[in-house]
């Protein structure tokens, strides 16, 4: 049986080989293996190309959240088909409807938008715009990805798109900014800041604000709120996770978020990713599957 971790070679990945080398490391990497196992013979191509891509600079976290999301839905239950190759949709399921899967593991950015470096002792100021405005950087870009699948014809119209989007490479901001809601929400439905509105009695019901748009760095608006017209009618969801490498649970599944387009035209049934926490537009509520 192949290990997941391949002997040291020339422009690895450092996180990679930190983990592959250093003992204080070591549950990582059996938890990686343990991945891997679940994982290795759905790997596209073959087990040796996936783990040869794996270990490539700055390839790490993008193939593990794709090995990760692929063991999560194994874990509920979901049938992955395996693909001979490296072209279309990185995850396709045959069953029970025909689902095409994109994922993408945002970094940090490069323009004045750019998330800053966490360091040590935190943050005085979370940067939730520069955050947000990662995730709907790689929402417009798989959007665009599936739009092209399309007009190739290499996936029908008809076919239900999902976007994936992991932030395993944002440092260790994910679990900080799920607040007041889950990510995802923030920038698809245009979930705002918290708001307590005080009654002339001195108490009030609290609510989010909506918030449609956000500012760059240039003054350049940015939608927040995807999943409110027919705009992107071709996606049917988005998955989200808000755990990185070194804090991943054994069960994947148990950090994956999805919310559902109300405005597809391709519709996700109920319970069709059973278990995993799910939210759907119900009149003008977002609420959670039972």
């Amino acid at each position: 049986m192949e290990s997941f971790f391949l002997n040291k070679t020339e422009n690895e990945d450092g996180l990679y080989s930190q983990i592959r080398d250093c003992s204080e490391r070591a549950e990582i990497k059996k938890q990686i293996e343990c991945l891997w196992e679940k994982y290795r013979k759905y790997a596209p191509v073959s087990e040796q190309h996936f783990l040869s891509e794996i270990q490539k600079k700055d390839q790490f976290k993008q193939r593990w959240w794709e090995m990760i999301l692929a063991v999560g839905l194994l874990n509920i239950g979901v049938k992955i088909r395996k693909k001979s190759n490296e072209e279309g949709p990185d995850i396709i399921i045959e069953k029970p409807l025909k689902t095409y899967i994109e994922a993408i593991a945002p970094k940090m950015g490069e323009t004045k938008d750019k998330l800053p470096k966490m360091q040590q002792d935190g943050v005085s100021d979370l940067p939730k715009g520069q955050f947000l405005l990662r995730l709907t950087s790689s929402f417009e870009e798989k959007y665009k990805k599936f739009k092209q699948y399309i007009k190739k014809g290499a996936i029908s119209a008809n076919d239900i798109c999902i976007i994936a989007i992991s932030i395993c490479d944002l440092d260790q901001y994910g679990s900080l900014m799920d607040f007041p809601c889950d990510a995802p929400l923030q920038f698809l439905a245009g979930a705002g800041n918290l708001r307590i509105p005080i009654s002339s009695k001195g108490k009030g019901d609290s609510f989010l604000r909506f918030t449609p748009v956000l500012e760059k760095a240039n003054r350049s608006p940015v939608k927040l709120d995807y999943f409110f017209g027919t705009d992107y009618s071709e996606i049917s969801a988005v998955i989200y996770s808000n755990v990185d490498l070194l804090n991943c649970p054994d069960n994947p599944e148990q950090s994956f978020v999805i919310v559902k387009n109300p405005f597809t035209k391709n519709f996700m049934p109920e319970g069709f990713f059973k278990g995993v926490k799910t939210y759907k537009l119900n009149s003008v509520e977002w609420i959670v599957e039972k």
